[in-house]
C-alpha cells in the first residue's frame, strides 16, 4: 500500500510555510499538523481540530516511508491493529483509511488537504513491512471544527476502475492537485520522477521486488480512503522530466500482508506523463 531534495525540505519555507497560520469557524489560529516520518515511527502532535486539515509531511528517513492516518474501531487500540496486521489483515476489522501522504523518498516532501472527523487515530507506514517493524504513532481528533482553506487546483486527477483521469495538464513548477475516487473500489495514487534510462516496467518490478537501484524518485501523493466522496488536495513542486501514476491497492478484498498479490499497478494502473517546463 499502501514522493525537492533536503535543502528544500518542507516544501520552500517562504513559499508554503507562509501559509502556517490558518484560520477556523472561530477566527482563532489554527497550526498546520507538521509530520515528519523517520526510520523509527512518526513525529508528530498528539491532537488535531476535525476538520479539512493541511499536513506539512516529510520524510527524513533513509528509506520511503508514508502516513496513512487510519480511524480505529471504538475499543481496539494502536496495538491491537498491529496484532491484526501481524495476522495478516491489511484492513483490520472496522478500522477506517483516512488517506495521507503517499509514498515519500528520503529528502522530499509535500502537503496534502484532507478531512478527519473526531476519534481516535494512528498514523501508520505501509511500504516494505513498516506497519508491523516501525512504530505506529497515535493521534486524537477532538474539540471545534477548523477547515484550513484550499487553494485553487490546477490539475483534476481522477482515479477509476483501473485508470487515471487528469483534468489539465501537470506542468513543473509549483502544482495544486485535486485528487478524487469515482472508483467504484479504492484507489490510491503515488507519482514518481524516473530516473534517465528507467522505464515504467523498471517501476514496477522494483515496486513488486522492494529491492536494487530504485528507479525512480518517490514525490509521495495521496493514499487510499473507506469513504470514496472524500477529496483531498495536494501541493508539490514539480520538475520536468518523466513522471508516472501508480496505484499499489490490492486487487483481492481479502489480500494478507506479507502474502503476495496482484495490485491495481498489475492490472493496467498505472500512468506515464511527460512534465514540462
Amino acid at each position: 500500500m499502501n514522493i525537492h531534495p533536503a535543502g528544500q525540505a518542507m516544501l520552500v519555507a517562504a513559499g508554503l510555510l507562509g501559509v502556517g497560520c490558518q484560520k477556523n469557524v472561530a477566527d482563532k489560529p489554527v497550526d498546520p499538523i507538521r509530520i515528519i516520518a523517520t526510520d523509527s515511527g512518526f513525529e508528530a502532535p498528539a491532537t488535531m481540530p476535525p476538520g479539512r486539515r493541511l499536513l506539512l509531511f516529510e520524510n527524513r528517513g533513509t528509506e520511503i516511508h508514508e502516513a496513512m492516518l487510519v480511524k480505529l474501531p471504538q475499543g481496539v487500540s494502536p496495538a491491537d491493529f498491529v496484532a491484526a496486521v501481524k495476522s495478516g489483515a491489511l484492513f483490520p476489522k472496522g478500522a477506517l483509511d483516512y488517506s495521507g501522504p503517499g509514498l515519500t523518498s528520503p529528502g522530499e516532501s509535500m502537503e496534502i488537504w484532507l478531512t478527519v472527523d473526531p476519534g481516535d487515530y494512528i498514523l501508520v507506514c505501509w511500504n516494505s513491512g513498516h506497519a508491523t517493524s516501525t512504530a505506529v504513532h497515535p493521534f486524537a481528533v477532538r474539540g471545534g471544527r477548523a477547515d484550513d482553506p484550499v487553494p485553487k487546483e490546477d490539475v483534476v486527477v481522477k482515479l477509476f476502475d483501473f485508470r487515471f483521469d487528469l483534468v489539465g495538464e501537470l506542468r513543473a513548477g509549483m502544482q495544486v492537485i485535486r485528487v478524487e475516487t469515482p472508483g467504484p473500489a479504492m484507489h490510491e495514487v503515488d507519482f514518481y520522477r524516473l530516473h534517465d534510462g528507467q522505464s515504467v516496467a523498471d517501476l514496477k518490478r522494483w515496486r513488486k521486488e522492494k529491492s536494487g537501484p530504485a528507479p525512480a524518485v518517490a514525490l509521495s501523493g495521496a493514499l487510499d480512503s473507506h469513504d470514496l466522496s472524500r477529496v483531498v488536495w495536494l501541493r508539490k513542486n514539480f520538475s520536468p522530466g518523466r513522471h508516472v501514476l501508480h496505484c499499489e491497492m490490492p486487487v483481492e478484498s481479502d489480500a494478507s500482508a506479507g502474502v503476495p498479490h496482484l495490485s491495481h499497478a498489475d492490472v493496467g494502473m498505472v500512468r506515464e506523463i511527460e512534465i514540462r517546463e
